[in-house]
């Protein structure tokens, strides 16, 4: 994906690297409770980082 929006000049939300980071101080149940599907407070991040990125 990321080579892809390279060469395309498209915008992308890393959102591996913020799941990671944010892991690390709430730990990865609270965002993702199976630890793939988000949780609500998942979703939320997503919707959050996804209108920085918009913005």
């Amino acid at each position: 994906m990321r080579k892809l929006a390279r060469k395309y000049g498209a915008q992308l939300l890393a959102a591996d690297g913020m799941f990671a980071e944010l892991a690390a101080t709430t730990g990865p149940e609270y965002r993702a409770a199976d630890g793939v599907h988000p949780a609500p407070a998942g979703h939320a991040a997503l919707a959050a980082a996804w209108l920085r990125l918009v913005a």
